[in-house]
């Protein structure tokens, strides 16, 4: 008899996932409920025949199984009905663990890479005729959505660190981008961090990997059985670039595994922590046995992720570009991608930060993140669904006069609508118009360049 699996909250960029990869994995019967905003797994759902109902307690009482979000709660109607009538109930993490027990697991999980890391990974894989079942938390191009199930024995996914979540899954290998305080909702220190992934580590079976940045401070603590790889750009990591150039808004290097020469690389992807990714990718791959000749072109072909330092377009000769960065380190790394890819232009970053208590950890290392920068252009924080029930003193105004004071230019506007106004009446044709965070500041970029499309009315 077929299984009938709801989720609650199945917009989101895992949980969209997690549903399409549980109809197809466990021939199951699914669907899912969610607000009724717009987000991009919207059409995901839609191709994968995955219905979405407004949320209401009645959506479980045909399920078999719930499967809901971290982000909701035992308050949720549809929650509390299904605990009401006894029903199995798994969060997205749990269920997911479940899932990948059926298969041989990797997990690539860190503060900053995953996505583009993960995405890279199933490409390769897919490329060499593997074949793996695939969960990434954004839209790949190169997959068509977010998701894959495959017949052959990998499950790889995108593993969060968020509330210890990635200790629900045991994969036989680690790929661990790096380590830095991210959610300070929830880890109370750097030291906190580092314990999880640390815990998780030393799970891993001998017969599995550790994959691991070589330059990650926090290496010696992160201690594991199973044997380990490191990758990076030091002489002593296992798999290393060298010869690093960029252009062209990509970059190429020579990709090295211990002291061979396996290549030049050239990659439409740009930015050092995207070389990272790759070498990371690569570390990984190699040790599962797959040959450079099939990992090479593999990763020529990557065009990255959607919200990855993508271009949306351009107006009046001005690029407009979109990325998910909402972490200092992120900044830095996406601006020093940009200012590599485009050094003749007058960079314009649009930055709304995410989540108040984010910010406020992090305010100080906020404004210094932006010095690649021309300009930034600043909307108002983006709070967390708890935040949003919750008085709030701080803006983005602070963080506009913290980076002022560094020297670089700074404005802030409450609403999204004032800086498509600002960016349409001040644009220029060497500008770049970079868009960053983790909310919904991609609607600026959207925005500009559907102005840009109306015709005017002559009155």
């Amino acid at each position: 008899m077929t299984q009938r699996i709801h989720f609650v909250g199945v917009k989101g960029a895992g949980m969209s996932a997690l549903a399409q990869i549980t109809r197809r994995m466990a021939q199951a019967e699914v669907t899912g409920s969610d607000t009724e905003q717009i987000y991009f797994t919207d059409e995901l759902l839609r191709r994968a025949g995955i219905e979405v109902l407004p949320f209401a307690a009645a959506n479980v009482d045909q399920a078999d199984i719930v499967v809901h979000s971290p982000a909701y709660g035992e308050e949720h109607p549809e929650i509390k009905r299904a605990r009401s009538r006894g029903l199995p109930l798994y969060s997205y993490p749990e269920f997911l663990g479940r899932l990948m027990a059926k298969k041989r697991g990797i997990c690539v999980a860190g503060t900053h890479g995953k996505t583009t890391t993960t995405a890279m990974i199933g490409k390769i894989m897919l490329d060499a005729g593997w074949d793996p079942s695939l969960l990434v938390g954004s839209e790949i191009p190169c997959l068509n959505g977010n998701s894959h199930v495959g017949d052959g024995d990998y499950f790889v996914i995108e593993a969060c660190e968020y509330r210890r979540h990635f200790l629900n899954y045991a994969p036989l290998f680690l790929v661990i981008t790096n380590i830095e305080l991210d959610h300070p909702d929830y880890f109370h220190s750097l030291e906190d961090v580092t314990a999880a992934f640390a815990e998780f580590a030393a799970a891993l079976p001998a017969a599995g990997g550790l994959i691991i940045w070589d330059g990650e401070p926090r290496r010696p603590a992160i201690r594991t059985q199973a044997p380990v790889v490191t990758f990076g750009f030091g002489a002593d990591a296992d798999v290393r670039a060298a010869a690093v150039e960029f252009g062209g808004g990509g970059s190429s290097f020579d990709l090295y595994a211990g002291k061979e020469r396996l290549g030049r690389l050239h990659m439409a992807v740009s930015g050092r922590h995207n070389i990272l990714n790759a070498l990371a990718a690569t570390a990984l791959t190699i040790r599962l046995g797959i040959p450079a000749e099939k990992i090479l072109p593999a990763l020529t072909a990557f065009s990255g992720a959607k919200r990855r330092f993508e271009t949306i377009g351009s107006r009046a000769g001005a690029p407009v570009i979109d990325d998910y960065a909402h972490h200092p380190t992120e900044i830095r790394a996406t601006l020093s991608a940009a200012r590599l890819s485009f050094p003749h232009r007058r960079i314009r970053a649009v930055f709304q930060p995410h989540t108040y208590s984010r910010t406020r950890r992090l305010l100080p290392d906020f404004a210094m993140s932006f010095a690649d920068a021309d300009e930034v252009v600043l909307a108002d924080i983006f709070p967390s669904a708890r935040e949003k029930k919750e008085p709030q003193t701080l803006t983005s105004g602070h963080l506009a006069e913290l980076i002022t004071n560094t020297g670089v230019k700074a404005r802030y506007f409450p609403y999204l609508s004032e800086i498509t106004t600002y960016l349409s009446q001040t644009l220029r044709s060497d500008d770049l118009v970079l868009t960053l965070g983790a909310g919904d500041v991609y609607r600026v970029g959207e925005d500009l360049l559907l102005e840009a499309r109306v015709p005017a009315v002559n009155g």
